[in-house]
């Protein structure tokens, strides 16, 4: 999906200005007047993709508020917080809410769009990562409870003479779990099970 530049202030000068800018570079952008109407076409957090442009002084809750509620009902994309009237302590009030970038009015061109692009340069990284995490824990899925059993104690480093002795199993079918799992995870070595499961919060998700 096309990466947009969500872009909510209530000043009609300021959206217009900023649109025709991100756009003078290819960025497409969605402005939106106020909170409410950025909301009313986002109720689902997973449908955006990009960055988000949050004045943060805006009509009710304040843009750091507003924020941290956000993150909390999940919105995970990279959030740059602009301000008219920064300081030092609004600024690391920004970075401790979890803003990508604290920008001051008037913002200069060339930093906007510096900015814009690491935001989408986030977003990019971030979002393979979840699929990543989506696609191994899949397949994580496809393992019967002994192949997790088998694992977790691979895992630990035994031997398949360990691990048989343990699930009080033979060698053999043990091998044969171990052969099945590498299978299903299409991987072909212990260093690779390591490298893409070791994550505890991977192998949590195990039944």
């Amino acid at each position: 999906m096309t990466q947009c530049v969500y872009l909510i202030d209530d000043d009609d000068a300021i959206r217009d200005s900023l649109s025709a800018l991100l756009a003078s570079v290819g960025w497409q952008t969605q402005p939106y007047a106020s909170i409410a109407d950025f909301e009313h076409q986002h109720s689902d957090w997973c449908s955006l993709h990009g960055c988000l442009l949050l004045d943060i002084r805006m009509p009710g809750k304040t843009g750091l508020t507003l924020l941290a509620e956000w993150q909390q009902r999940g919105m995970d994309i990279p959030v740059i917080i602009m301000t008219g009237h920064g300081n030092i302590n609004l600024c690391r009030r920004a970075f401790k809410s979890g803003a990508f970038e604290f920008l001051t009015k008037p913002i200069d061109a060339d930093l906007l769009l510096e900015t814009v692009s690491g935001a989408m340069a986030q977003f990019q990284t971030q979002a393979a990562q979840r699929q990543q995490a989506t696609q191994l824990r899949d397949k994580l899925n496809t393992l019967s409870a002994r192949e997790h059993e088998v694992m977790a104690l691979m895992m630990e480093g035994k031997s398949n003479k360990e691990i048989a002795k343990d699930l009080q199993l033979s060698a053999r079918t043990v091998e044969a779990h171990r052969a099945n799992l590498f299978s299903k995870l299409e991987i072909n070595s212990l260093a690779k099970l390591i490298k893409l499961y070791g994550g505890q919060s991977l192998i949590d998700k195990a039944p």
